[in-house]
C-alpha cells in the first residue's frame, strides 16, 4: 500500500470516528405527554391580575419609530398604561387604554389624542393584529392563549422544543407555542387567522432574571410590517392598582384632539 493510500484510509477513519463520537440531540429527562406538559405549563406560569414593570421599550414600523426607558401598568384583561421616556429621561408619549377608549398623551406637543379602543387608535402602542386581552396576557408570558389540549403536538428534537398547535373550528391551525424541553418555558408564540395567515408572532428570552416571568419579548406582524421589543429590567406582580392609578396626567394648557384626525 503506498502512502498515499495509507494517509487516505486513515482520514476516513478519522472521519467515521469522529461522525460516531458525535454527541446526540439534546433531548429532555423524558418526552412529556400533551396534557402533562400543559398541565406543567399551567402550574408553572404565574397568576397575574395586574403587574408594574421598567425596562426598555422600541417600536419599529412603517410609520413611527422611537424606543427609550418605559414604565408599564397593566390590569388584566384590558387595562394598560406605558410611558415612553427618550435617553435625557423626557416624555415621548403616555398610552392608556381600558379596553372601552385609548388616550394618548404626546408632551412635546401637548397633545391629548382620545377615541374608542378600535384596533387602528390602540395601534399608537398596541400592534393591530393583536386584541388587547391577548397583548396583556403575552407581556407577561402567558401561555398558550387557546384554552384545552392542542390538537397537534411534537418534539422537535433538533431544537430540543415542543411545538403545540391549536386549531380554528374549521381546522385552520390557529395557534402555535413552542416549549423548551428542558425548562419547559414558552420561547416562542404565533397566531393565525381563520384563512390559515400568520397575525403575530412573540418570541421570549432571558427566563429565571425576574422570577417567572421572561425578561425579554419580541412581538411581530407581519401586515402591518412592525415589531415591539420590551426588555424588562424589573417587574412587581400583583401590585395593589386600580384604574385610576394608570390615568394619563393633564398637563395644564393640553389640547385634547380626537384620534384619527389631526
Amino acid at each position: 500500500m503506498n502512502l498515499l493510500r495509507l494517509a487516505g484510509l486513515l482520514l476516513a477513519l478519522c472521519l467515521w470516528a469522529g461522525c460516531r463520537s458525535l454527541p446526540p440531540p439534546r433531548l429532555p429527562a423524558a418526552v412529556l405527554a400533551p396534557a402533562e406538559l400543559i398541565s406543567r405549563l399551567q402550574a408553572e406560569k404565574p397568576q397575574v391580575q395586574a403587574f408594574a414593570a421598567r425596562g426598555r421599550l422600541t417600536i419599529l414600523s412603517p410609520t413611527r419609530n422611537y424606543s427609550g426607558s418605559s414604565f408599564i401598568k397593566g390590569i388584566l384583561p384590558t387595562t394598560v398604561r406605558a410611558d415612553v421616556n427618550d435617553p435625557l429621561g423626557r416624555s415621548l408619549l403616555n398610552f392608556y387604554s381600558n379596553g372601552q377608549e385609548v388616550q394618548v398623551l404626546f408632551p412635546k406637543e401637548n397633545k391629548l389624542y382620545r377615541g374608542e379602543a378600535t384596533p387602528g387608535n390602540l395601534a399608537a402602542f398596541i400592534p393591530t393584529a393583536m386584541t388587547l386581552p391577548q397583548m396583556l396576557r403575552l407581556m407577561v408570558g402567558d401561555l398558550p392563549l387557546s384554552p384545552g389540549q392542542p390538537s397537534n403536538w411534537a418534539y422537535e428534537a433538533e431544537g430540543g422544543r415542543y411545538r403545540l398547535e391549536w386549531t380554528h373550528p374549521n381546522g385552520v391551525v390557529k395557534e402555535k407555542v413552542w416549549v423548551d424541553g428542558r425548562e419547559l418555558k414558552p420561547v416562542k408564540e404565533e397566531w393565525f387567522g381563520p384563512d390559515g395567515k400568520l397575525r403575530f408572532s412573540a418570541e421570549y428570552s432571558d427566563f429565571g432574571r425576574l422570577a417567572r416571568v421572561p425578561g425579554q419579548i419580541i412581538f411581530k406582524t407581519p401586515f402591518p410590517e412592525a415589531e415591539l421589543r420590551i426588555f424588562y429590567k424589573e417587574m412587581s406582580l400583583n401590585p395593589p392598582l386600580q384604574d385610576a392609578d394608570l390615568a394619563v396626567p393633564r398637563p395644564p394648557g393640553v389640547e385634547e384632539v380626537p384620534l384619527g384626525k389631526k
